[in-house]
Order: structure tokens, then C-alpha cells, then sequence
């Protein structure tokens, strides 16, 4: 640990002791992910970068990385650095980037790895030294991450120079493999917004960008042979082929990547060192193929659903004419893709259907199978196969470990425990750690912010104190076989403008670093204090929506107590239960109040917000809760009387799509006196599997109805409805006008104010 307080050290010399010119600043640094080693020369003076400084390449690789750099250095400078090429000897007053041999590594320090760097700042010029322009791409971030803060903006504050301390830094990653999956099924992102992301993962040295092409909730990938794909499959809406899903509502959206546009991203992730993997996830999670090319699944009729109650949406394993359509499919991606590992991922299939389907149940008996998962090891093997054709190596979600043998190449990706990354390695596989209880990034960051929490609720600190490898007892060629590190976002809750970034950023800088740094050098307090002094605001300059830590909340002794993470944060807040924005009142001390529940509290870094907070020690429910029974002429999966314990954190669904002409009736044992009532559905703080089509009715006597709203969207909600009575209440019942949003909906407990 002595290297991270040695840092926190010079930084602070730097920043106090210096002899600064009027308009030259200081070096940060405040690097993540932490380099391995950094040596500073405390007695030299150190190199200024300044307007006249030139960027020297010696090989036609290097020429994008000066290009990069100049690009960045211009925006400080607000003109371009001369770029020269193969300058012998090397000028003075020059950053230079030299790509050297293998066997110069041992003189250099440097690990034979083409990820390494040393970045070396001498008296009169900055050198960069790698074997392969990988690693000199990363001692360029690890160089921009030096600069002022506001690097990254066009509007940034011109100087005259950046002065450097005399150092060597010699860096090198941890894993090979440190990976983001990006779920663009259920919420499709334009090819702006992946270049943005792009530029952000490789600013953090994040090699692996895992795109989930397709799922039930939209196929993205144009397939020239097979239109239907993307004309059809692509959509969701009121009348597309696809349910309207997550909130996405009636209106028809979605979309595809073009070919071209695939290529160019592909080309744009190269230019910053991430290879693109491709997911196509089969043989489950299939819906957008199944509605547009029907005969890929059982011929059964099949009502059994998944895990996200889609049903008819796996791959029938034994019907040979799929293999020949999969390999069209993937002879087109390969043109499309150079990477060596294709993900298809496998998960979660119910693999029921094939029990009831006479062309599956022949091949088992032919294959003499006993049980259905061997089935889909069958379907595996032949997709390794398919794959093995073109040079590929074929990568799955863990579920791939079962049901028979994989080739050694096979690369599980492992979701549901570390455990399972224990028995992946132990059968000799090569493993990717994408831990749901650690790196699945769509979870909960608290209670009461947005998101899922099956996995568990995962801030920050829970991220950090991820170990791909962990305690548990591996050999030297065990642990060679963990990849590395990936996280995920999955997007059901995407729909919300924002949401993407929010549960991301600052996420994936504690990626970068489990993925970079050595174990040892890791440590929480160190990586906090980076961000908060420098991280922040460059995610900032950079047009990351980063979340921003919400207040702590709490009412003692009649006073609300409101805390912020860190200092440079604004609180503000309002007494009418409203969400604070920035003109509302500023929290500066306690407030006395009998009336603790209609406050609300948000932090602000600049403009941006986080999320509103009440007191947390206080149950915020205040709504009535009279004795109720509901009926409805909808099945139901759950105790129907779990929607009248009025408890927010029960729920129940439908065992079938709702329908128009449907009803759920909630009659009060005595009438209720009362201000409004809202109705919700979808999972309350999720906004997903509600009702788009429906309105709100309610009864004075139970029997004679008034017609209330229609039901609309709320981020957190979901799709609702609020009456306001004028007199006592005996009943009030949601109508359904059209379809829901998936095979099921999801009730919530009135709000009875």
C-alpha cells in the first residue's frame, strides 16, 4: 500500500509546494485504474508540456494514438501539436511514442504483455515505450488522466503549460479480459451514444465491449438473408409483431444497427483497443426471432413460459433446418466482427417445450439422453461447431456447464455465483467473472433508488470488494484460466432517459480498477478520494449522467438531519413532498419539524440531481389501508390478496395477457373517506410489466361506476391512475382497453390518501 499514500503525497506536494506560472498548472495524479508501479525523481524539475511541444511516432501504428492525443491536447491548448514521424535523434520538448521490441522489455521494466506501458517524464520531453500499440494507447489515457480536469471539453480553460513531476511509470493490467456488457435488446442505444460509451471504457482501459444483440425484446442486427429479423423482430408497439415491454408504451419503437453501421463501430472500438463481442442469445430468449420466423420453435401449442414470462421463445434443438439458418446467420456476423470470441448465450431456458415436442423427444432417444439439459448441451456443441468453422471460439452464460462436456476453448461467462466460476475453472474452462451479486450493474444502488435487487442491492463499496479470482483455493493454472472481470447492464428499467449512465458511471471506473490493478494496491479510501477530487468532473466533461449520491435522511428528536457524501455537493430540498429542483430551498441545518413526511431531499453535483429522499427512518407510507377483497375475471399467479395487504414490496401478476375487456375490482368493506386514490401497475419503482391500456373507475355504492383517467407512464410508477372523489369511496376497478405490456402484468397495492 505504500505506492497509493506515495501518490496521495506528491500530489499534495505538487499542488502546494510548486512555483506555478500565471497560467501553468500541475499534473494530477489522481490516475485510475491505479497504475502497478510509479517511481517519482522529487529532486528534478520535471517536463511542461506546452504549445510548442511535439508528438513524435515512429511506425505507421502509432499514427491514430498521436492523432488521439492530439486531438485531446488541443482542446487545453486550442491548437493542434505538431505530429512528426520518425525523428532521429528524438527533439527536445516532445512527447514520444516509441514501440520497441520484446526483447528491450527486461532494460525497460516492462512485462512482455502488449497491454504494458512505460511512461517515462525526463527533464525535457515525456517518452512512452510499449511492444504494440496497445500499450501505448493505454499510456496516452494514463498521460490525458495527468491533465487538467476539463481536458475532455471543447470549452476548457486554456493554459500555457501542464508541468510534469521527473517519473517513470511502469503499468501493465492485472486480466487480460475486463469487459461491459450493454444490453441493447430490451432498450435499443443509436451508434452515437455506443462510440460515447466506447470513448469512456477505453479512457478507463476496458478492452471488452460484450453487445447483446438480441432477446426476446428486439432483435438489432441486420441479416441480409433474413429481412424479417430486423423488419419485423426489430419493434415493439400496440401493433408490431412484439409486445410493447418495460414501458416502452404503445407507440412503436425500437430499431436495428445496419451492417455499416455495425462495421464502423467495430472499427471505431479497434482505433481505442476493445474488441466487440457479439451475444446472440439462443436457444431461449428467442421471441423476436420466434414472431417473425415461427417454425424456428417446437410445433406444439405451449404455454410455458420463462423466467420473464415469454412464452414459444426457444430454438427447437432438434429441428435440423435451425443449425443451417444459425449458420447463415453467424456466416454473416463473422464479416461483420473480427473478434475471436462469439457469445451466445444460453440462459435460462425452459426447456420444457422440448419435453412436449415429438421431433426433440426423437433425438433424445436417438442420442440415448436422459435428461433434458443434455439437450441443450447437444444444441451447444453444435453451435462450438458451427463456430470452430470460422475460426471462432463460442462463449455462453454459465448455464453451458451443464448437461455435457465443452471444448477446452469454451469460455463460460459466470453470472449466478462465484462458486460457478469455481467449477468452471475447475473443468479446465477459461472463465469471464460477471458475478450478478457483484457486476450486474442494473441492481439496486439503495433501496429506494430505481432498479432491480433479485441479485442483491449493490452500491459502489459492494462493487469494489469484487475479486474475480477471491479466496478460494485455486492452483497457479486455475488461476490463469479467470479471464477477468465483466460488468453488465441489463436495460428492462432502460426506458428512462438517463438511466444507462446513471447505473454505469462511476461503476465502471471500480470495474477498471478490479480489472487493472494488482489486489494489493487496491483500496477503497484511495479510490474514493480520486474520484471525488478528479473522476467526478471529468465524467462530467465527458457527458457521462453519473449517478450522484443521494442524502442520507433522518428525523430524531423532532429535527430532519440531512448528510451528503462529500462536501462539494448542494442540498436542497421541499416540505410539500415535491421533488426538490434547483431553485428550491437549500439545506444548510437541521430542521424542526412535526411533519417530517412531506419533505424531500436531493443532492446536486452542478446541475445535476439525484435521486429525491424522504427521512429513512420513517415510514413514508402514510395511506390508509381498509379492509378490501378484489376480484377479477384474469387468472392470477399469486394470492390475489397480496394487492390489498397494502404492503409495496408484495406484488402479483397475471398468469395470462391481459385482454381488452378485463377487470380487477377492489371493494372496500366500508366506504372510504378520502383525498385520491392511484392505482399502479408494473413493479412499483421499476415502471415494468404494467398496463399502457386501461382506465380507472370507482363506484359510490359498488355498483353504479364513474369513469376516471386513463392510465399514463411514470418512471418509477409505472403506468397509473389517480381519482379524487367526492365523497366516500365503496369500490373502484381498473378496466383493460387493450394489451399489456408482456405475457403478464403486474398489480401493485392501492395508494389511498
Amino acid at each position: 500500500m505504500k505506492k497509493l499514500f506515495l501518490l496521495t503525497a506528491i500530489f499534495a506536494l505538487l499542488s502546494s509546494c510548486a512555483e506555478k506560472k500565471a497560467a501553468v498548472v500541475d499534473a494530477n495524479l489522481d490516475i485510475v485504474p491505479v497504475p502497478q508501479e510509479v517511481v517519482v525523481c522529487m529532486n528534478d524539475n520535471g517536463f511542461q508540456i506546452n504549445k510548442e511541444t511535439v508528438i513524435v511516432y515512429e511506425n505507421e501504428a502509432n499514427k491514430f494514438n498521436a492523432e488521439f492525443l492530439q486531438s485531446y491536447l488541443k482542446n487545453i491548448f486550442k491548437s493542434n501539436l505538431k505530429i512528426c514521424r520518425d525523428v532521429t535523434p528524438v527533439a527536445s520538448n516532445s512527447i514520444s511514442l516509441n514501440i520497441v521490441n520484446p526483447s528491450e522489455c527486461e532494460n525497460l521494466g516492462l512485462v512482455n504483455d502488449k497491454e504494458a506501458y512505460l511512461l517515462s517524464v525526463s527533464l525535457d520531453k515525456i517518452d512512452i515505450y510499449a511492444i504494440d500499440a496497445a500499450g501505448i494507447f493505454y499510456g496516452i489515457q494514463t498521460l490525458i488522466q495527468m491533465m487538467p480536469n476539463d481536458i475532455y471539453s471543447e470549452d476548457a480553460v486554456e493554459v500555457d503549460g501542464v508541468m510534469f513531476p521527473s517519473l517513470n511509470i511502469i503499468d501493465n493490467p492485472r486480466f487480460k479480459y475486463r469487459g461491459l456488457m450493454l444490453d441493447c435488446s430490451r432498450t435499443f442505444y443509436d451508434v452515437d451514444f455506443i462510440k460515447h460509451l466506447l470513448n469512456g471504457l477505453a479512457h478507463y482501459k476496458i478492452n471488452n465491449f460484450h453487445w447483446h444483440l438480441a432477446d426476446d425484446q428486439g432483435w438489432r442486427i441486420e441479416i441480409k438473408q433474413y429481412p424479417k429479423l430486423t423488419e419485423l423482430g426489430a419493434w415493439r408497439g400496440a401493433d408490431e409483431l412484439l409486445m410493447p415491454a418495460y414501458g416502452s408504451g404503445n407507440e412503436r419503437n425500437g430499431g436495428f444497427y445496419t451492417q455499416e453501421e455495425i462495421k464502423d463501430i467495430v472499427k471505431y472500438a479497434a482505433d481505442r483497443n476493445i474488441n466487440i463481442i457479439p451475444e446472440i442469445d439462443l436457444p431461449g430468449h428467442s421471441k423476436a426471432v420466434a414472431v417473425t420466423y415461427p417454425e424456428i420453435v417446437c410445433d406444439i401449442d405451449s404455454k410455458h413460459l420463462s423466467v420473464q414470462g415469454e412464452s414459444n421463445n426457444v430454438w427447437c434443438v432438434g429441428r435440423e433446418e435451425n443449425y443451417e439458418m444459425l449458420e447463415n446467420i453467424f456466416a454473416e456476423l463473422v464479416e461483420l466482427f473480427p473478434s475471436k470470441i462469439y457469445h451466445i448465450g444460453a440462459d435460462e431456458v425452459n426447456m420444457n417445450s422440448w419435453r412436449d415436442c415429438e421431433v426433440c423427444q426423437n433425438l433424445m432417444k436417438e442420442k440415448e439422453m436422459t435428461e433434458l439439459v443434455e439437450l441443450q448441451n447437444h444444441f451447444v456443441r453444435r453451435i462450438e461447431k458451427i463456430l470452430a468453422k470460422y475460426g471462432k471460439t463460442m462463449a455462453g452464460w454459465d448455464e453451458i456447464l451443464d448437461g455435457g462436456n465443452l471444448l477446452e476453448t469454451t469460455i463460460p461467462y459466470v453470472w449466478q455465483n462465484s462458486e460457478r466460476g469455481i467449477k468452471s475453472v475447475k473443468a479446465g474452462q477459461p472463465t469471464v467473472m460477471q458475478v450478478s451479486q457483484y457486476m450486474y450493474f442494473d441492481m439496486k444502488q439503495s433501496p429506494d433508488e430505481r432498479g432491480l435487487k433479485w441479485a442483491a442491492i449493490i452500491p459502489l463499496d459492494t462493487v469494489y470488494s469484487f475479486d474475480p479470482i477471491g479466496n478460494f483455493e485455486l492452483t497457479e493454472e486455475e488461476e490463469k484460466l479467470v479471464l477477468g472481470p465483466q460488468g453488465g447492464l441489463w436495460t428492462e428499467c432502460g426506458q428512462v432517459p438517463g438511466y444507462a449512465h446513471y447505473q454505469l458511471f462511476p461503476k465502471v471506473l471500480v470495474l477498471s480498477e478490479i480489472g487493472w490493478s494488482a489486489y494489493e494496491d487496491r483500496n477503497l479510501d484511495y479510490f474514493k478520494k480520486r474520484l471525488y477530487d478528479s473522476h467526478l468532473e471529468r465524467l462530467y466533461n465527458m457527458n457521462f449522467e453519473f449517478r450522484v449520491a443521494p442524502p442520507t435522511v433522518r428525523y430524531e428528536d423532532g429535527k430532519l438531519i440531512a448528510e451528503k457524501e462529500y462536501d462539494f455537493l448542494t442540498i436542497r430540498y421541499t416540505d410539500d413532498k415535491t421533488t426538490p429542483t434547483l431553485e428550491s430551498a437549500e439545506y444548510t441545518d437541521a430542521i424542526v419539524t412535526e411533519n417530517p413526511e412531506n419533505y424531500r431531499f436531493v443532492t446536486f453535483y452542478n446541475e445535476r440531481p439525484s435521486i429525491a429522499r424522504g427521512a429513512q427512518n420513517i415510514d413514508l407510507y402514510h395511506y390508509q389501508k381498509p379492509a378490501t377483497t378484489i376480484t377479477s375475471n384474469v387468472p392470477m399467479e399469486q394470492d390475489i390478496n397480496v394487492l390489498v395487504d397494502y404492503n409495496m414490496n408484495t406484488y402479483c401478476n397475471t398468469a395470462r395477457p391481459v385482454e381488452n375487456g378485463d377487470y380487477f375490482l377492489y371493494t372496500f368493506e366500508n366506504p372510504v373517506e378520502c383525498e385520491s386514490i392511484l392505482v399502479g401497475t408494473g413493479h412499483y419503482g421499476l415502471a415494468i410489466v404494467g398496463l399502457p391500456n386501461a382506465r380507472l373507475e370507482y363506484s359510490y355504492d359498488g355498483e353504479n361506476f364513474i369513469q376516471g383517467e386513463e392510465f399514463v407512464y411514470d418512471y418509477f410508477d409505472g403506468y397509473k391512475a389517480e381519482v379524487y372523489p367526492e365523497q366516500a369511496v365503496k369500490a373502484v376497478k381498473i378496466v383493460v382497453t387493450g394489451i399489456g405490456e408482456c405475457e403478464y402484468a403486474i398489480l401493485q397495492d392501492l395508494r389511498i390518501l
